[in-house]
C-alpha cells in the first residue's frame, strides 16, 4: 500500500474498522485485523497484545507471516520491546533488530539467513491509557525515516481502533472526541458506518447526551435495557442502535411482551413446529431466528411472567433454543434490546423478576429523558407531526407563533407519542390553515391528560364533589369556554355526569374521555352516587 496516498490510508483503516467491530470475540476481531493488516503492509509478523486487567486475562493474538514470505516462520514474543512500548507509551523503531539489545539472541539470529529484520511497533490507548502493544516486522532491509513515519502513523490510527474495540468489549467507554479522532487521516474524515438517525428529532442537551451514547453503544454487540416514562420513544431508539452497527444490514425484529401469555409467548420467539399444538398446521420460525445475525427488540420486557423468565435466560446465555414441539437444537446470534417503563429493581427485590435474568439483560441501561426534559424540542417534534400529517392527508395546515408557545408550556405525560397525537387531532379540528391557541383542546377545558400517571385515590379524589376542577394543570392559558365537560363552572360530581352523557353512559368510554380506568369511573360513580342509566 501506498503510505502517501491518502485515499488508500483511508481504505485501509475503514476496511480494519469493519473487522475490529464485525465480532463479539475481541480474539476473532484482532485476528481479522491482523490478516488485513498484513495485506495493506509488507509484513512478516504481527502481534496484538492486551494487557491483563483486574477479572480480565491476557490478550495475545498473533499472525504468522504475512505476503512477504514464501512459508509460515516460527515467532517467538520481543517480550522486551514490548515492554517498553507499553512503560514509554511510545511508538518504537528498530531497523535491525540485531543490533538492539531490546531483543534476544535467538530472534537476532533468524532462521532468514542471518538477514536484517526491521522491527516497528505502537502503544494502543483508551484516552491516555496504555492497553498494551501494536507491532510488525519484516524480513527486508530498512526503509526510509520518511517511510518508517507515515507506517508509525497508519500502525497507531490502527491502534486506536483497537484500543477502542477493547474498551468496549471490556464494558468501558470513549469519549465523542476520541470516537472522531480515530476516524480521520491526515486530519480529514475517511469513511465512517452510519450516523444519520432522522427519525430522532430534538436539539436539547438531554436528547443530545442520549444520542450519543446510543451511538457509542452500537458498535458493540452488548446487551442494551432501555428505560423511560411511556411515550419517550423507547422504540426509536432501538431502530437507532439498529442502524449504527454493524448489523444494520441484518434484520431488525421487535416484540411488545405485553399481556401475552407464556405459551403464546414462546411460541412467538422460539417459533413452533407442525402440530406442537392446536392450531400449529405449519411450522414456524421465531422472532429469535428471524433476528439471527441481527437485532431483536423486547418490549415492555417488565411483564414476562417468571416461569417464561428462564426459558429466555437460557437463550441469552447459550444462544441456542428449541422450537415448541420441536427437538433441534438451533444456533441463534442475536443483539438484544429490552426496553420498559416499569421499576424492575424493586420487582427483583419482590422476586417477580428474577436477578440473573436483569443482570444479564441490564448491561448497558440508557434512561431516555421525559419531554418535559427536553428543553426546546417541543416546537421542533410538533413541525415535524404537523409536516406528516399534511403529507399523509393532502392539507396546508401550519402552526402561528403562539401555539407553538402553547405547546411548549404543556407538560404532556404521555411525552412524543401525546404530543404527536395532540397536533393530528387539533390540526384535523382546526377552522382555518393556521392553527391558533384557541384550537387547542386544552384551552376549550376538555384536555384530560394531566390525570395520566396519577394513583386511583387521587384521581377520585379529584372526583369529590367538595372540590371543584379547573382546566388540567398542563394547560397553557385557557379561557374558560360556555358549556364543556371540564368547564371550570362545574362541580367535579356534574364533569362526571356530563362526561357520562357524553359517552352514552358507557363507563369505558367516559372513563377515556376522563383520563381514568373504567374502574375508578365505577369507583366514583359508586361514592357519588350517581345511577347509571340504562338504555
Amino acid at each position: 500500500m501506498n503510505m502517501h496516498n491518502p485515499d488508500m490510508l483511508r481504505s485501509g483503516i475503514y476496511r480494519i474498522s469493519r473487522d475490529l467491530l464485525a465480532s463479539s470475540r475481541l480474539e476473532i476481531a484482532f485476528s481479522n485485523a491482523l490478516n488485513s493488516l498484513s495485506l495493506l503492509l509488507p509484513m512478516r509478523h504481527g502481534e496484538i497484545v492486551i494487557s491483563a486487567e483486574e477479572g480480565k486475562a491476557e490478550i495475545t493474538v498473533r499472525s504468522g507471516f504475512g505476503r512477504d514470505s514464501p512459508a509460515p516462520t516460527p515467532m517467538i514474543k520481543p517480550k522486551a520491546a514490548i515492554e517498553h512500548i507499553i512503560a514509554t507509551g511510545a511508538a518504537l523503531v528498530v531497523p535491525d533488530i540485531r543490533k538492539s539489545d531490546l531483543f534476544n539472541t535467538t530472534l537476532r539470529t533468524s532462521q532468514d539467513g542471518n538477514l536484517p529484520v526491521t522491527f516497528m511497533g505502537v502503544p494502543i490507548k483508551a484516552g491516555k491509557m496504555v492497553l498494551g502493544a501494536l507491532w510488525i516486522d519484516r524480513g527486508k532491509p530498512g526503509t526510509t525515516s520518511d517511510n518508517y513515519k507515515q507506517e508509525i502513523l497508519f500502525l497507531t490510527m490502527v491502534a486506536n481502533l483497537t484500543g477502542l474495540a477493547s474498551r468496549l468489549n471490556r464494558g468501558g467507554s470513549i469519549t465523542e472526541e476520541q470516537a472522531e479522532q480515530i476516524s480521520r487521516v491526515e486530519g480529514k474524515p475517511g469513511p465512517t458506518p452510519r450516523t444519520q438517525i432522522s427519525w430522532i428529532v430534538g436539539d436539547s442537551p438531554a436528547l443530545k447526551e442520549v444520542v450519543q451514547t446510543a451511538a457509542i453503544v452500537a458498535k458493540t454487540n452488548s446487551a442494551v435495557l432501555l428505560r423511560g416514562e411511556s411515550g419517550t420513544g423507547k422504540e426509536s431508539f432501538a431502530r437507532a442502535i439498529h442502524e449504527l452497527s454493524a448489523r444494520r444490514k441484518k434484520p431488525f425484529v421487535k416484540l411488545n411482551c405485553a399481556a401475552l401469555s407464556s405459551g403464546v409467548l414462546e411460541s412467538e420467539l422460539f417459533g413452533h413446529e407442525k402440530g406442537a399444538f392446536t392450531g400449529a398446521i405449519s411450522q414456524r420460525a421465531g422472532r429469535f431466528e428471524l433476528a439471527d445475525g441481527g437485532t431483536l427488540l423486547l418490549d415492555e420486557i417488565g411483564e414476562i411472567s417468571p416461569e417464561f423468565q428462564a426459558k429466555l435466560l437460557r437463550v441469552l446465555q447459550e444462544g441456542e433454543l428449541e422450537r415448541v414441539g420441536g427437538t433441534k437444537t438451533l444456533k441463534v446470534n442475536v443483539r438484544l434490546i429490552c426496553a420498559t417503563n416499569r421499576d424492575l429493581e424493586t420487582a427483583v427485590a419482590s422476586g417477580k423478576f428474577r436477578a440473573d435474568l436483569y443482570y444479564r439483560i441490564n448491561v448497558v441501561p440508557i434512561i431516555l429523558p421525559p419531554l418535559k426534559q427536553r428543553e426546546g424540542d417541543i416546537p421542533l417534534l410538533a413541525r415535524v407531526f404537523l409536516k406528516r400529517f399534511n403529507e399523509e392527508n393532502d392539507r396546508n395546515v401550519d402552526f402561528s407563533p403562539s401555539a407553538l408557545e402553547i405547546l411548549s408550556r404543556c407538560g404532556f405525560p404521555g411525552n412524543v407519542r401525546e404530543l404527536e397525537n395532540c397536533v393530528q387531532r387539533t390540526a384535523t379540528l382546526a377552522a382555518k390553515s393556521t392553527v391558533v391557541p384557541s384550537d387547542f383542546a386544552c384551552q376549550q377545558g376538555q384536555c384530560f391528560s394531566s390525570l395520566l400517571g396519577k394513583g386511583a385515590d387521587t384521581a377520585i379524589n379529584e372526583l369529590d364533589p367538595g372540590n371543584r376542577v379547573g382546566p388540567p394543570a398542563n394547560a397553557g392559558t385557557p379561557s374558560p369556554p360556555a358549556s364543556t365537560i371540564g368547564a371550570p363552572c362545574l362541580t367535579n360530581r356534574d364533569r362526571l355526569i356530563n362526561a357520562m352523557e357524553t359517552a352514552g353512559w358507557v363507563q369505558a368510554r367516559a372513563a377515556r374521555i376522563l383520563g381514568l380506568t373504567p374502574r375508578q369511573v365505577g369507583y366514583a360513580l359508586r361514592r357519588l352516587r350517581i345511577e347509571v342509566k340504562k338504555f
